[in-house]
Order: structure tokens, then sequence, then C-alpha cells
């Protein structure tokens, strides 16, 4: 199958409720809609983000034809927002963060803190998120060169503060551990 033809199948997939869909390497990987608890912080960073920055949760980025994850949020400046009638995915180079935040699978955690990582900072995001509900934690990291370096560390309940240009600080206190 063609890489064209793939990308036309999985914008036109019916996907059952409760199931999303991400694209991969080549594959179409489906998955259960996250709980609630994974959806916090996506969730506080759309409402409290401050102008001129916005915050979108489950967006597609654009990071190559065949590899489109689905980020559960990202950050732009207002003014780089795509248009209605722009790709569904978002690319890579109007972004200047992204957040995952990681499941409960083994498959999911090194997808997480492993492949996305290593895609993201390929294509030149400069900041990358990591909040981890298994332990309470969350990891800023950022972009040195192709590679992130993590810069920050801390529990759930610690601010976050965002480098330049970006400059605001998250509150995690809403955000809480799976189980």
């Amino acid at each position: 199958m063609k890489k064209d033809q793939l990308i036309e199948m999985w914008h036109e997939l019916e996907v059952p409720d409760g199931l999303h869909v991400e694209l991969l390497d080549g594959e179409l990987v489906m998955q259960a809609n996250p709980g609630h608890l994974h959806d916090l912080p996506g969730r506080s960073l759309v409402r409290h983000t401050p102008d001129p920055f916005e915050a979108w949760s489950e967006r597609g980025v654009l990071v190559a034809d065949d590899y489109r994850p689905r980020a559960d949020a990202v950050i732009i400046r207002s003014e780089d927002r795509p248009g209605d009638d722009a790709e569904s995915d978002w690319p890579a180079q109007i972004l200047l963060a992204v957040v995952e935040t990681v499941s409960t699978t083994r498959t999911a955690i090194k997808r997480d803190w492993d492949d996305k990582r290593e895609r993201y900072a390929g294509v030149g995001i400069p900041v990358y998120l990591i909040v981890d509900p298994n332990d309470a934690t969350w990891h800023l990291l950022e972009l040195d060169g192709r590679h992130y370096v993590e810069t920050g560390k801390g529990i759930f309940g610690q601010p976050i503060t965002l480098p330049d240009p970006m400059g605001f600080t998250v509150q995690t206190s809403g955000w809480h551990p799976y189980g």
C-alpha cells in the first residue's frame, strides 16, 4: 500500500466510540481513549495557557508522512494557529512544546518515553513535557541539537516553569496519579 493511500484511509477511518487511532511508523495504532486522570494535564494547559500562546489538546502532529502522533497537548503562538482549511495534522515547525501523558501499558510507556521523544527531537520541537501519572512526576526536556536533555523534573503539586519564549508557569496541583 502506498503512503498516500494509507494516510487517506487513516483520515477516512470510522473509529468506534471509545477508541482513537495514531499513524506511527507506517502502522495504524488503535487504543482505548484515555481516562480522565490521563487527560487532566492537557485540559489544565488548555485552560491556563496565557496570551500570546495557546495550548490545544489531542492535536495530530505531522512529524513525517508515516508518523503522525496525536499529542495529548501542544503549545503554539496564537499567530501560528492553522486555519480551519489547513491539514488536520499540525506541522511540527509551529509547535513550541509538545506534551505527552504516559499511559499504563509497557508499549505506551516506551512509545512516550523513547519513540516519540526521538521523533519530536528529530523535527526540532523545542520542548517536550512528559507527564507520568504512573509515579506522579513530570519531566521537562529541552532540545539540545537533535536530542532532548532533561532540564526540569518534579512531582505533581510542584509548578513547572516553561522555558522562553513561553516563560509561563504551569500549576500541577490538580494532576493525580493513576490508581
